[in-house]
């Protein structure tokens, strides 16, 4: 008999706490205004940002090829060996 009125007070708790829970997600959703409640976060458009205007490898490869130049390298080697002196 004690087993039982254990079982039943056990299961009164649990239904209680579970009514608790279930009690203050309701007031917590209601206590937020119109201003306090968070907004979702919304991204801008790849186009808004600008991706088209970030250079990818092929134009790095033709900028670096019109940049380096025989005599390019030996004004860089010659700025070298001038620091090295």
């Amino acid at each position: 008999m004690t087993r039982f009125a254990a079982a039943c007070g056990l299961a009164l708790c649990g239904l209680a706490l579970a009514g608790c829970k279930h009690d203050r997600r309701k007031a917590v959703a209601a206590s937020y205004s119109s201003v306090t409640r968070p907004t979702p976060v919304v991204a801008a458009p790849l186009s808004a940002i600008g991706i088209a205007r970030i250079p990818v490898e092929e134009e790095y490869e033709v900028r670096s090829a019109l940049a380096i130049t025989s005599a390019s390298l030996a004004q860089q080697v010659s700025e070298i060996e001038k620091e090295l002196r």
